[in-house]
């Protein structure tokens, strides 16, 4: 991963500004603050994973972070934050729960509503940023997942845990199509050990069977955009539910089954498109790739979805 903060050459009384500067545009724009400490240290090591930032981040002194309402950007691209505690420990609030983290432990937060985090006096953290349209084409509703501690054990959080951690040292050795099917692979995942931990939840939002259907319907979706074949009929059957049921699950973000296989596929496409190393592969083979039998339906699709045709958004994504 590459390294986006290291102190050793910033005097002591700068540290802090510098901290801020560069996390606000890492993560998101926050307040923080350092105290009982000497010496604030900190460094921070970034890489992706197709549309997911992996950080890590390790702090001597910094023991407060929060997003209050006035830092909230009013924009569309919101993003979760999935912190895994490596070392030290963590305390974070928001829609009215606390977790507490020890090493292996993780939670999520969304970045788009206040939240709080306290920090041990020495702590490190590996952060998974996630785009919320990511996690909400494979989750939904969100708002009961967040501040809530995923303990390392058995389980699928458990894998999770394990799996986060062997990222770090082997993301810069992976070609950018790997990074982005690992992107992906991780992204089913985090949705799994969600879902599941919402179903121990005493009053959940969304039923355990319920979620668990949801995210079946979601995991067929993602593995057979490919195939054209593929439509509300045969993604339900391969979940083993109706299409009418497919749709009550999918009422509460708005989404019909059809509508979410067209903008799966499409934001694959978009994906591809804005994939310089893909650059060699025409419009008509990326849209047939993932699904599309007919170029022409996919230009309109597509413009009407991003506001320009498939060949202007690559040439606007590869300049």
């Amino acid at each position: 991963m590459d390294k986006i903060l290291a102190m050793s050459e910033t005097h002591p009384r700068d540290r802090l500004a510098y901290w801020y500067d560069v996390a606000c545009k890492v993560f998101v724009k926050h307040e923080c603050r350092v105290e009982n400490t000497p010496v604030f240290d900190a460094s921070i090591h970034r890489g992706t994973l197709g549309d997911l930032s992996v950080i890590e981040v390790e702090s001597r002194g910094l023991n407060y972070a929060a997003v209050s309402a006035r830092n909230i950007a009013n924009d569309e691209d919101g993003v979760f934050l999935l912190g895994l505690q490596l070392e030290g420990s963590a305390t974070l609030m928001q829609d009215g729960r606390e977790a507490e983290l020890q090493p292996g432990d993780f939670a999520l937060l969304d970045a788009q509503r206040p939240y709080t985090s306290h920090y041990s006096p020495h702590w490190r953290r590996l952060f998974i940023k996630i785009p919320h349209r990511a996690l909400k084409a494979r989750l939904a509703p969100t708002s009961q997942l967040t501040a809530r501690a995923v303990r390392h054990g058995s389980g699928v959080g458990g894998i999770l845990s394990d799996y986060v951690r062997l990222l770090p040292p082997r993301i810069g050795s992976l070609q950018a199509i790997e990074r982005e099917r690992i992107g992906e692979q991780l992204l089913d995942l985090i949705a799994l050990s969600l879902a599941a931990q919402q179903g121990t939840d005493e009053r959940p939002s969304l039923s355990s069977a319920r979620a668990v259907a949801l995210l079946q319907l979601r995991t067929v979706i993602e593995t057979r955009l490919h195939d054209p074949s593929l439509d509300p009929e045969t993604a339900a059957a391969a979940a083993g539910i109706s299409v009418r049921y497919a749709n009550s699950l999918l009422a509460n973000e708005g989404m019909s089954l059809q509508r979410l296989i067209v903008s799966r596929r499409l934001e694959r496409c978009r994906m591809a498109l804005a994939d310089a190393s893909q650059a060699h592969r025409s419009v008509g083979e990326i849209a047939y790739a993932w699904g599309f039998s007919d170029q022409s339906h996919f230009t309109r699709r597509f413009k009407a979805a991003y506001g320009c045709s498939p060949s202007d958004f690559r040439k606007q994504n590869n300049a």
